[in-house]
């Protein structure tokens, strides 16, 4: 291969990249939830690393190899492409919050306060006894261990928080294009 066959392709996936954020974004977010969910309503731990866990019930996706192979696998790829998919869409959502920016980009505003939101407040948090936690799949974030609980704890924070502020910011933006009977009155709202 030349140097220019390979700088034009490494141009054209980065191109395809940077073009399709929200949806790659999404995709990965969606594997990550969807596989590390089923990793961990199946009972399996960091700490099953490497053994046979034909004790617990079947992974909620049928596999050809047995869990002990597939449930480290999913685990692995599954929470960063969580965290990757995150980031994206987070970078997505706060880079050129201007008024000529695209149309649906609070739309990915509102997405990612959707998802910060509900694990906020059906997710485990950290500081929470393992006794104390009603529902299963809470405790099976905790057993995964503190660094585990923690970074899903603050992903969901951070996408929360960037999620809010650029719904804000890109409500002010709406608000100045098509202002109110009263403020193009000059009235005060208060």
């Amino acid at each position: 291969m030349s140097s220019d066959h390979k700088k034009t392709y490494v141009y054209r996936v980065s191109n395809y990249v940077t073009s399709q954020k929200v949806s790659l974004g999404l995709l990965l977010a969606a594997y990550g939830v969807l596989y590390l969910t089923s990793v961990l309503l199946s009972g399996w731990t960091v700490a099953d690393l490497g053994k046979d866990v034909t004790v617990y019930p079947p992974s909620y996706i049928p596999t050809l190899l047995p869990r002990s192979f597939i449930d480290p696998i999913f685990f692995v790829t599954s929470f960063p492409t969580l965290i990757i998919g995150s980031f994206m869409l987070s970078l997505y959502s706060v880079r050129g919050i201007s008024p000529q920016a695209a149309p649906d980009k609070q739309y990915v505003a509102l997405l990612l306060i959707a998802f910060g939101f509900t694990y906020q407040v059906i997710g485990a948090w950290p500081l929470g006894n393992l006794n104390d936690f009603p529902w299963q799949w809470q405790k099976q974030i905790v057993r995964n261990g503190p660094i585990f609980a923690w970074t899903l704890y603050i992903l969901s924070l951070g996408v929360l928080l960037v999620g809010v502020i650029s719904l804000y910011k890109y409500s002010r933006i709406y608000h100045q294009k098509h202002p109110s009977e009263e403020e193009a009155n000059g009235k005060s709202l208060a």
